[in-house]
């Protein structure tokens, strides 16, 4: 691992990990994977997949002291990244050439709530915004907690894939290769104070976020998912 800053966020120091840290990295994601309540909410890598993200991606890790308390990562594989945005297109074709996936978020039990999630994340935008660059990120529909995480960044649901039964995930993405969607429209904030305020706001649709035929209609129909309060995603019709 390479040591990149100290009291990168509160007194916790950050570190790139490197394809030498397979084993350890491995042992971390599957023993807190282990620990979720909901194990299918993090789909775990491929050995090699992890070894790829190691050696070609851009891997973090968060420590505390000497132990690791988080993970996220960035794949540069170029080959995904045209399969992600060529799935992103199909919905409603936006141009995408790339989408590179920003995967492998995991935060030790003893350390959620501390908005950690958030800091890896905001890592990842500006390692993409530095480079120029879309990513997208997979999540199973049911984790409303990552879904918050992303949204709160400014990411947009796209996508979504059954994979199998039980295993439904949205992909949200966020662009730096071109201007991207948040400026142009009114923050999802924004949307939900206007309407607590009896002002209805033209073209917000609330889904529940099971509703996944619901939510590829939309997205087929130019919407996309804009952010979720509890267990309902909010679509925007996007210029």
């Amino acid at each position: 691992m390479i040591r990149l800053k100290d009291n990168a966020y509160k007194s916790y120091s950050l570190c790139k990990m490197q394809e030498s840290d397979f084993v350890f990295v491995k042992t971390f994601l599957d023993t807190q994977r282990s620990k979720l309540e909901h194990i299918e909410f993090f789909y775990p890598y491929k050995d090699e997949e992890l070894r790829a993200v190691l050696t070609d991606g851009c891997f973090w890790g968060l420590f505390d002291n000497d132990r690791l308390i988080a993970t996220f990562a960035i794949d540069f594989d170029e080959e995904y990244a045209s399969t992600l945005a060529n799935l992103i297109n199909s919905f409603n074709d936006i141009g995408l050439k790339r989408a590179y996936e920003s995967s492998g978020l995991m935060v030790d039990e003893d350390y959620r709530g501390q908005g950690v999630a958030g800091f890896m994340m905001s890592l990842a935008c500006e390692e993409a915004q530095r480079r120029g660059i879309a990513i997208c990120g997979v999540v199973h529909t049911q984790n409303v907690a990552s879904m918050s995480t992303f949204f709160s960044r400014g990411f947009e649901m796209r996508a979504t894939w059954r994979m199998c039964e039980g295993y439904d995930f949205i992909y949200l993405l966020k662009r730096y290769d071109k201007s991207y969607f948040n400026n142009q429209n009114l923050s999802f904030k924004k949307v939900l104070q206007l309407e607590k305020n009896g002002v209805k706001i033209d073209n917000v649709i609330g889904v529940a976020n099971t509703h996944t035929q619901e939510h590829n209609d939309l997205l087929s129909a130019g919407y996309a998912g804009v952010g979720c309060q509890d267990t309902t995603i909010y679509f925007r019709k996007k210029e």
